[in-house]
Parts: structure tokens; C-alpha cells; sequence
């Protein structure tokens, strides 16, 4: 009886798609990724070059490729954080009003173990591009993993907001509610993330 109430369930949820479009990439960040791309293959040792991909990727809804450039930043240079961090400081503040640069300046932030100067690029990064799903998704990230949970939620949901069709949002919100101890609601962001996930969001 559980199976059957749990497959009608699951059949509801994937009848009652959201009215917010899903977040596709434009064909300009398509271009972007395409630009990142090439640099990589033309110096597949620099690994500001991996870095740049990853931040890319980061903010396109790849993020297991981003994470997989990442290790690649690692292994080539295991300093290379604090050189990202000197050098996106220098960027942002030669052009404080690229949130693409930003974007990189947070993540080098992130990597210096400094997640409130994380948090402040990506709250920048909002200003500049107030309908940024991925700010507002990487802003709840960091804020669960300081532990507070409830100021995580807050932020996925101004994502969610924007476009309610965002797989990765609702998996963090999931997680948000786990850790609040509603099950439930949970379970059915964790459903709602893995139908989303299936159909390419």
C-alpha cells in the first residue's frame, strides 16, 4: 500500500510542473563555455585557465564539470587559491561591475576559507544581476555549511522564486528541510529535484 501511495505521489509531482520556465542556458553562455573550453585545450596545464572554466560552469548548470575542473586546479597547483584570490580582487576592482569577475572572486573567496566575503561577492553579484539563480543558490550553499540553515532556506527560496525550475535548488532545499527535521518537505524537494534533473534541468 505504501509503494502505490508513493508512486501516485511521485506521478502527482511530475503532473503539476511548475508555470516559472526552467532556467535554460542563452546562447551568449553558450559561447562563454565554448571560449573557456578552448583556452583549457590551447594551455591544458594553466591553471588559471581550468579555474575560469570551472567558475563557467559553475553559473551554467554544470556544476559536476565545474567540480571536476576544480580537482583539476588542485592537482596543478595546489597554491593556486591564493593566487586566484590576488588576482580577482585585482579584476573586480579594475571592473567592479562584471559579475562574471565577481562570480570568480567568490569562489576564490570560498577557497581562502572566507565564506562572509564569499557570501558579500555573491550578494554583489545580485545587485548587478538581480535575477541570478545561481548567486542565490551558491549564497544557501555556504550558509548551510556555516550551519545556519534557516538563512540557507531563505535564499534558496529567493532563487526558487526567480525560476522554480532550477534541479539543484530544490535538491538544496531538500536538504534544508531535512536538517530542520520535516521530513516531508524533504522528500518531496528531493522528488521534485530528481524529476527536474531527469527532464535536463
Amino acid at each position: 500500500m505504501k509503494v502505490k501511495k508513493i508512486l501516485a505521489l511521485m506521478i502527482m509531482i511530475a503532473l503539476l510542473a511548475s508555470v516559472s520556465n526552467a532556467w535554460r542556458i542563452t546562447s551568449e553562455l553558450k559561447k562563454e563555455i565554448a571560449v573557456k573550453k578552448a583556452a583549457v585545450r590551447k594551455a591544458p596545464k594553466d591553471p588559471h585557465a581550468h579555474f575560469d572554466l570551472a567558475i563557467t560552469y559553475a553559473y551554467t548548470n554544470n556544476i559536476q564539470d565545474g567540480w571536476a575542473e576544480l580537482k583539476k586546479v588542485n592537482d596543478l597547483n595546489p597554491e593556486f587559491r591564493t593566487e586566484a584570490l590576488n588576482l580577482y580582487i585585482k579584476k573586480v576592482t579594475a571592473d567592479p561591475d562584471d559579475w562574471r569577475l565577481r562570480f570568480r572572486l567568490a569562489f576564490a573567496y570560498y577557497f581562502n576559507d572566507k565564506k562572509k566575503d564569499a557570501i558579500r561577492e555573491l550578494q554583489n553579484v545580485l545587485l548587478l544581476d538581480p535575477y541570478n539563480v545561481w548567486a542565490y543558490g551558491y549564497i544557501a550553499l555556504i550558509y548551510g555549511e556555516m550551519g545556519d540553515v534557516d538563512n540557507a532556506m531563505v535564499n534558496v527560496k529567493k532563487g526558487l522564486k526567480i525560476d522554480s525550475n532550477v534541479a539543484a535548488l530544490h535538491l538544496l532545499l531538500s536538504e534544508g528541510y531535512y536538517k530542520k527535521g520535516d521530513s516531508w518537505k524533504g522528500f518531496l524537494e528531493r522528488m521534485e529535484a530528481l524529476r527536474l534533473r531527469a527532464l535536463g534541468f
